[in-house]
């Protein structure tokens, strides 16, 4: 199961699932864009499902887990990895219902996920949950005061439950992407000229080490890994996955 699984880390997480054979139910809200994830995953020969879900609301949450216990028996692993679309904005000048906006899906929205993901998995034989943080979830993040903090919140949920539950069966683990080229991302330059963006672009890929932003399909291949039983040894770890940008 994979929240936010429509566009970017969760669409490409939910295609290296399939490639490896797993049945998966990708949510989010927008249900014109949850029927094309669904129908690509099926003509990448998966079989797969889309539920509309608002991580926001707990009987949201609650009914997508149904779903999917009901569609294939039982949930193994879960990727949390809806994300609110903050812009960079300086900390004075957030508006406060913006600020709520993000807390409510990065912090709250994986709260929710994680509550009944777990209900779901101690009714069975255990599982695996990663949560999508991010690199701004270990160090402060001028313009993303919001983000960061709510990432690095994700963090903390991570590394509590996975000393809570290891013991009965489900490992928790995060992934911390570094600049991952997604359509979120080109969404926040939309309002750059072209040469604007292809600066932007240089200048970011010049502070990576290794010279360029993360492709999504990275990022989904060290989610597999943590929810992999070659990973069955790491628990509660956020696996930074940036370039070597926090070396």
């Amino acid at each position: 199961m994979i929240s936010g699984g429509t566009t970017g880390i969760g669409l490409a997480s939910a295609k290296a699932f399939v490639a490896r054979g797993a049945k998966v139910v990708v949510a989010a809200r927008n249900s014109a864009r949850g029927v094309q994830a669904e129908q690509e995953l099926i003509r990448l020969g998966g079989e797969a499902a889309f539920h509309r879900c608002d991580v926001t609301d707990p009987a949201s949450v609650k009914d997508l887990v149904a779903f999917v216990v009901d569609r294939f028996g039982r949930l193994d692993h879960a990727v949390n990895s809806a994300a609110y679309d903050s812009q960079p904005c300086a900390a004075h000048e957030v508006p406060c219902e913006e600020a709520g906006k993000a807390i409510a899906v990065d912090v709250l929205g994986v709260f929710h996920c994680m509550k009944y993901e777990i209900e779901a998995m101690l009714r069975h034989s255990g599982g695996t949950i990663v949560n999508v943080s991010s690199v701004n979830g270990l160090s402060g993040a001028p313009t993303a005061a919001v983000y960061s903090a709510a990432k690095h919140a994700v963090i903390g949920l991570t590394r509590s439950t996975a000393k809570e539950y290891v013991g009965r069966g489900i490992r928790i683990n995060a992934v911390c992407p570094g600049a991952t080229e997604t359509p979120r991302r080109e969404r926040r330059t939309a309002h750059l000229t072209a040469q604007e963006r292809r600066d932007h672009q240089e200048r970011l890929s010049q502070a990576i080490p290794i010279g360029r932003l993360a492709r999504a399909e990275e990022i989904a291949d060290a989610i597999l890994w943590l929810s992999s039983p070659t990973s069955s040894y790491v628990v509660g770890h956020s696996l930074v996955v940036d370039g070597g940008l926090h070396a």
